[in-house]
């Protein structure tokens, strides 16, 4: 109880944190201003609208999600740890009673949570076009959970890049480069065009091509979610080393 208690109390930290962050209002803002500006174009701009076009009007608010994934968890997590230490404050809570894993846990949940509450702007235009149409919930929800478990994975990347750095810019840099290999490691697709096997590998890496296959037409599969998850705990794991390292330095 008291290590569930803990990481309670630094996820309340962290969570309130970001809504007195500057950077955070401004990536909900350029967010939702994307997402309003492809839903005007699609739905409101036509001179007439068609139930028929809420499935293209779906993709178009979903066609981007993977490539929002990259500036969005490195704008979030680079001043984990990375502000912390550049002000000082990082001593002051490593000297409270709590572990290096309660505090590397707190922060990830708290990213994580803030993170789901900027996607979840999307449903307001969804919600829309239900009272236009009826549109498949089926890829939506797909989608979401898609994009929950990538959390996990650029949320968890993100973290341990701001705990390796001593600037959020550097942080923010490492992670998006993090982000940008596991989005286009399925080109290593057009070097071994002529094995199958290696083929099936890189696809099978970048979480660009788990949503163009899978995600957006409805389907969830087991060994995306394993595969976001598995790195997550590792990239959490090395967070936790690193905040152990710098402590008794």
């Amino acid at each position: 109880m008291r290590t569930l208690s803990n990481i309670w109390a630094v996820f309340l930290r962290e969570l309130t944190a970001f809504f007195f962050a500057p950077v955070a209002y401004v990536v909900v803002f350029v967010f939702v201003l994307s997402c309003g500006t492809i839903f005007y174009l699609n739905c409101v701009s036509p001179l007439q609208f068609y139930p028929q076009q809420i499935t293209k009007i779906l993709g178009s608010l979903f066609s981007f999600a993977v490539f929002w994934v990259l500036p969005v968890s490195p704008l979030l997590t680079m001043r984990l740890f990375a502000e912390e230490r550049r002000s000082g404050t990082i001593e002051m809570l490593m000297t409270t009673p709590v572990t290096e894993f309660q505090v590397v846990a707190g922060k990830f949940l708290a990213t994580q949570v803030f993170y789901m509450l900027i996607w979840s702007t999307v449903l307001l235009f969804v919600l829309l076009l239900q009272s236009l149409g009826n549109p498949d919930w089926g890829p939506v929800w797909a989608i979401y959970i898609g994009l929950f478990f990538l959390g996990l994975l650029t949320n968890s990347l993100g973290l341990l890049a701001s705990a390796l750095s001593r600037n959020q810019l550097v942080a923010a840099v490492l992670a998006l480069s993090g982000n940008l290999a596991f989005l286009i490691v399925h080109l290593g697709t057009w070097i071994f065009y002529d094995s199958a096997e290696l083929q099936r590998f890189f696809e099978y890496l970048s979480f660009s091509s788990h949503f163009r296959s899978d995600f957006a037409l409805g389907i969830v599969d087991l060994r995306y979610l394993g595969y976001y998850s598995s790195l997550s705990v590792l990239f959490l794991f090395f967070s936790v080393r690193v905040v152990e390292a710098n402590k008794w330095r």
